[in-house]
């Protein structure tokens, strides 16, 4: 068994919150990366009542 993993660093495309603790569409590289928080998608309205992207939004 291997030891325990870092998580990547990752801010927010739209409003640079880091390490949001719900995101989406992340992109990693050598342990930095972007991402668009929950905020974010919501606030666009990118959601539906379930918290689940709406038909035809693609991050």
């Amino acid at each position: 068994m291997s030891g325990p993993h870092t998580l990547p660093r990752l801010s927010c495309r739209k409003c640079g919150r880091i390490n949001p603790p719900v995101y989406f569409a992340p992109v990693t590289i050598e342990g930095e990366g972007s991402c668009i928080c929950y905020a974010c998608a919501e606030a666009r309205q990118w959601l539906d009542p379930d918290g689940n992207l709406r038909p035809g939004i693609e991050l």
